[in-house]
């Protein structure tokens, strides 16, 4: 008898990793994704190649990156058609990087809740008109945005034109390719539903005014400070401030102290308005974000592994 509602070879056409295809066919939200985008028919396959999403984290909106990431993204093929509001919990902060959080060092699993609660985020579908016909819209502005970690940054990367901090202050979350786009669009329904972006993914209709970026921008902005997020800043202002966090930095301010910081996380509530805000920036800039020499149950996927074999290696469109 078999142990999976979905078909060996169903997600053939929305990976080209042999041990994601495996792992999602088990995975409850894929097969509710599948399901949810079942009504478009044969339309849903060519729309999860046009279309992809990004997430602005708080820090974007902190850091006041948002309308630069979109510019970016705009002046680079993709085109925000729909968006929507959502906020991270603990529990989805785990079902979103299930396959990957098993790398994540404790020190970033201790920070990570408290940095994407810190207010809202801002859902973006995004339509490729740029990519070639072998490459998703989504592996496109995989292989575009460049590595999490700053250490593999290049100039080019979209990660590193639009300022990226550390390797938590990154500014946006991407699906890696179509498989992604259904799975993690089925974990946000549950707060967002599909009706923001059934028009431009489903083709059910137009999308509502109020569910685009523009329309929804300067209201979620108004719900956090704007921050510099710069750490030698962030150390000067906690030392004014009283007890717990004042007398935190004023004892601990070098990154060799990180652990006397994440103790204090786990006593001290965080701090209001920008100083929230001053006390993330030095814990993102001073912890380790992974757990050395383990590697995520699935590893990001590349643009490469579209790329038929017949087909010449040209440079991938950014």
């Amino acid at each position: 008898m078999p142990r999976s509602a979905i078909a060996a070879q169903a997600l053939d056409p929305l990976t080209k990793d042999p041990a994601k295809a495996e792992a999602y066919r088990y995975d409850t939200y894929m097969r509710e994704g599948i399901n949810s985008l079942a009504s478009a028919g044969s339309r849903a396959s060519q729309s999860l190649l046009d279309h992809t999403f990004v997430v602005l984290k708080p820090d974007a909106f902190a850091g006041r990156r948002c309308r630069l990431i979109l510019d970016i993204l705009r002046s680079e093929g993709w085109h925000p058609v729909a968006a929507t509001p959502i906020r991270f919990d603990p529990l989805l902060v785990r079902e979103l990087w299930r396959y990957q959080f098993n790398a994540a060092s404790e020190q970033r699993i201790a920070v990570v809740d408290h940095l994407l609660s810190s207010g809202p985020s801002l859902l973006v579908l995004l339509a490729d008109r740029q990519r070639p016909d072998w490459l998703p819209a989504s592996a496109r502005l995989t292989a575009a945005k460049g590595s999490a970690e700053p250490s593999a940054a290049r100039a080019s990367d979209l990660r590193s034109r639009i300022g990226r901090v550390n390797g938590l202050f990154n500014f946006m979350h991407t699906a890696d390719e179509p498989a992604d786009v259904v799975r993690e669009l089925q974990l946000f329904s549950y707060q967002t539903g599909w009706d923001w972006c059934a028009g431009p993914l489903l083709g059910s209709g137009p999308t509502h005014p109020a569910w685009t970026p523009d329309a929804l921008l300067t209201e979620l902005e108004a719900e956090i400070p704007a921050h510099d997020l710069d750490v030698e800043a962030a150390l000067r202002r906690l030392s004014a401030l009283s007890f717990p966090w004042g007398e935190c930095v004023r004892a601990n301010n070098t990154p060799d102290t990180i652990g006397n910081w994440l103790g204090m996380l786990r006593v001290a509530p965080l701090p209001g308005g920008g100083a929230r805000w001053d006390v993330l920036t030095v814990l993102t800039s001073w912890i380790d974000c992974n757990e050395p020499g383990v590697a995520p149950l699935i590893a990001t996927g590349t643009a490469e592994a579209w790329r038929p074999t017949a087909l010449p290696h040209e440079v991938i469109p950014a």
